[in-house]
């Protein structure tokens, strides 16, 4: 008789446990959206640090006509602490990408980053770019732009040489903007070349005494010809380096065909620190 008035007991005993799962579920309701906001929140402060190389349509500078990236700021021999602010003025690659890369000592790759501007192709477009870094003792380096065709080939490279430091107090902002370094007369853009030889006729404004490399280059990418050309940097900075290089080749087609001129470092930062092309054509 006990057991059953226990069972009865139990059976009509009010159950209360809904309610604090009632309590609960009402509390992350209020807290859920709470924490998502903070989140929100934090990512967009988190954006607003990050320096985003926004281009801007530029009228009052033009670019050389060749399509020469020109680096504004920093000046070559600059003297610099982190973050290098770096400001250039160029038209996008062929591929609408702009590559900018810092190298330390020894060619130690310090920053590399790809920008994508292919809304911007053929527009020239000024860019600004804040480049952290982190260095025990003062070191050189080389600031470079590179520009690539459709096959991830460079066909641009504008640099300038720099001194990090590690340390506040002796910093300079380096020469004027050099441009353009490559003044070429012939062949003009697009030109189609016959015979047995290539001209080409101008004036550059070399980065050191190191040779030129003047060579033709396939739709492949295989080295028609080429030649290694002597320099003799002019006493007055502000003047040109006239050159006149004759190219021999032969071909029993019509094909086209890229001119480059480079010229290599002539420091521990191995590469080269300039380079212009433009395409031809070549007939028998």
């Amino acid at each position: 008789m006990k057991r059953m008035q226990l069972i009865h007991r139990y059976q009509n005993r009010p159950t209360v446990f809904h309610r604090p799962v009632l309590l609960l579920c009402t509390s992350l309701l209020i807290f859920i959206p709470f924490f998502r906001g903070n989140t929100c929140q934090a990512y967009a402060k988190s954006l607003e640090n990050i320096s985003v190389s926004t281009p801007t349509p530029i009228l009052e500078f033009s670019i050389p006509e060749s399509g020469e990236p020109v680096i504004l700021s920093p000046g070559d021999n600059a003297r610099l602490v982190s973050p290098l602010k770096i400001k250039l003025a160029t038209r996008p690659g062929d591929d609408g990408m702009v590559r900018i890369e810092l190298f330390g000592k020894d060619h130690r790759l310090i920053f590399r980053k790809l920008l994508d501007y292919g809304k911007y192709k053929r527009k020239t477009i000024l860019i600004e770019q804040e480049i952290p870094f982190e260095i025990r003792s003062d070191e050189s380096a080389r600031l470079q732009v590179v520009l690539e065709n459709y096959k991830n080939k460079p066909i641009f490279i504008t640099s300038v040489d720099l001194t990090l430091l590690s340390v506040r107090g002796t910093e300079s902002k380096g020469e004027e903007a050099v441009y353009p370094r490559f003044k070429i007369e012939q062949p003009v853009p697009g030109q189609t070349v016959q015979g047995e030889f290539l001209v080409i006729k101008g004036q550059i404004k070399p980065v050191n005494n190191t040779p030129i490399v003047v060579e033709l280059i396939a739709s492949d990418w295989n080295t028609l010809t080429s030649k290694i050309v002597g320099i003799t940097l002019p006493a007055d900075q502000t003047a040109y380096t006239p050159i006149l290089v004759k190219l021999p080749f032969k071909t029993e087609t019509q094909i086209p065909a890229t001119l480059r001129i480079r010229q290599e470092s002539n420091t521990l930062i191995k590469g080269t620190v300039m380079l212009w092309s433009d395409m031809i054509t070549l007939i028998k």
